[in-house]
């Protein structure tokens, strides 16, 4: 049965607190094309990986309850994209995922024990179009993953993408999340940490001008011991552009000798961009360290200073130091070229301010 069309009156909006700083309901309209459809992924699948499409009712309660736009993809989304890593197996090639240009999808991951998988995502939508991705990666025992995304939508595209990460003993995750915004753009990241001696780096970069709006939310909820979360966002905001952090380490009783640090840094280039910021630490072990810190403020004028004295344009200055800031988050890359490739998109960006 084809479901009602969506109205926007049932979307996140600013009266809820995890979405008060993005409120999607007052972004969309009921015009917004992709509001009540089926999204179409493009999947380019590495040598011994598995894609399956299922249907929707096959996976019809699998997304946590109290996650809207996770409702709304069950909803909506048509068929669910299954993808299976199988024991042991190492591609030599990512999992390509691109061309969510509207619409709501479901992709469900899972890499079993011992297997690695490297993906890279590409999120560029349609002009005037509404996305909704609800993705679950399930990481079995000694299981590793690297995971790109690029978010560059039209400035009147509004993005939601939602993951669902859950691991186990031994399991390693890497992920890069890079965001140009749009109308408005959430990207959320949700660990559970179920096994011992998680590994977790989880590095992001906003760069936001114009008037887009660019969320960045995560929640890491551990409850075995001996975990390890590294987390770094930095975001730089000029014109009337709004950029969001929000990130919350969640340290369960169980989660004895876990070792967290979160760190939100942001660059505000213009007196009426605007900058939300809320990093939060829930402890209930005793046996921690745990850590956040949050700076928000503008490039440094005695460095500025110092650049052109030397001979250096007051923009080609103000686009090494910005370039030298955001940077940092993406040195976890393994691979080379895939790193240049991202700081090329920034060098674009930051090229395109002067």
């Amino acid at each position: 049965m084809t479901p009602m069309p969506l109205s926007p009156d049932t979307l996140p909006h600013r009266r809820l607190e995890a979405w008060k700083w993005t409120d999607v309901r007052t972004a969309a309209t009921d015009g917004q094309a992709g509001l009540s459809a089926h999204g179409l992924p493009h999947f380019t699948v590495p040598d011994g990986v598995l894609l399956t499409e299922q249907s929707g009712e096959t996976f019809k309660t699998d997304s946590p309850s109290g996650a809207p736009m996770a409702d709304l993809a069950r909803r909506f989304g048509g068929s669910v994209w299954e993808i299976t890593v199988p024991e042991g197996v190492k591609p030599t090639s990512p999992l390509m995922i691109d061309n969510l240009t509207k619409g709501h999808a479901r992709i469900r991951i899972t890499v079993e024990k011992g297997a690695q998988l490297e993906m890279i995502e590409t999120l560029k939508g349609a002009g005037g179009g509404f996305s909704n991705l609800d993705m679950t990666l399930k990481l079995k025992a000694g299981a590793k993953l690297s995971r790109l995304t690029v978010q560059d939508d039209p400035a009147d595209h509004i993005r939601i993408a939602t993951t669902h990460i859950t691991a186990w003993d031994g399991a390693e995750i890497t992920q890069h999340c890079l965001s140009f915004g749009g109308a408005l753009s959430r990207l959320e990241t949700r660990v559970a940490g179920m096994g011992k001696h998680i590994s977790a780096v989880l590095n992001g970069a906003y760069l936001l001008s114009g008037t887009r709006h660019c969320d960045m939310t995560s929640y890491i909820d551990l409850a075995s011991p001996d975990c390890t979360i590294r987390q770094a966002v930095k975001g730089v905001v000029t014109d009337k552009a709004r950029g969001v952090f929000q990130g919350k380490f969640h340290v369960r009783r169980p989660a004895q000798k876990t070792d967290a640090e979160m760190r939100h840094d942001a660059l505000m280039l213009s007196e009426t961009s605007e900058v939300r910021s809320k990093p939060e630490l829930e402890i209930y072990a005793d046996d921690v360290a745990c850590a956040h810190g949050n700076t928000l403020g503008q490039l440094d004028e005695s460095a500025l200073f110092y650049m052109r004295q030397r001979g250096l344009p007051a923009a080609q200055a103000r686009a090494l130091l910005t370039e030298a800031f955001l940077a940092e988050v993406f040195d976890d890359i393994e691979s080379e070229s895939l790193r240049e490739s991202v700081i090329a998109k920034l060098r674009t960006w930051l090229e395109r301010q002067s």
